[in-house]
């Protein structure tokens, strides 16, 4: 009993390792695309001075709005006036501080040399205007001149 064994010969064909297929464009295609890379290279720079531009705006509205923070703040500290107010503004943006959220890092300590250094600088304690009265209702013989004066021409309007 002889078997017999059958061997499958399998043939490989081994292809060459094919290569991409070269496209050769026309004159006028290849001037078309060349165009179209320089439009885009134009675009790109476009854009890259739209971003520096942009950046340069918007460092400038962020200076805008801590100037404008730092003299609202320095507007409470109820200086007597703006040269004042300058001075403290200019030190506070000098040293660079910030602001958390309304509180100013810092600021305390830049006020407190500045009061040591120039206390008249500040507005006194406003306790309330106090003004003079004009004018005696009470009928009394306590009438200011004005008024005897004009109880004089007139002596049927006395009090």
């Amino acid at each position: 009993m002889a078997e017999e064994t059958k061997v499958e010969t399998v043939e490989k064909t081994v292809e060459p390792e094919s290569k991409p297929e070269v496209k050769t464009y026309s004159e006028e295609e290849y001037k078309a695309l060349e165009t179209q890379l320089d439009e885009l290279k134009k675009s790109v720079a476009d854009n890259e001075d739209f971003k520096a531009k942009w950046e340069q705006s918007e460092q400038a509205r962020k200076d805008f709005e801590h100037k404008t923070k730092v003299n609202n703040y320095v507007k409470s500290l109820n200086l007597k006036d703006d040269i004042y107010e300058k001075h403290v503004s200019d030190i506070i943006i000098e040293k660079g501080l910030k602001f958390e959220g309304d509180k100013l890092i810092g600021g305390d300590d830049v006020v407190s040399v500045f009061k040591e250094k120039y206390p008249n600088a500040f507005k006194s304690a406003d306790t309330g205007d106090f003004i003079a009265p004009t004018g005696n209702s009470s009928g009394s013989g306590n009438l200011s001149g004005v008024e005897q004066a004009f109880y004089n021409i007139n002596p049927n309007l006395k009090p």
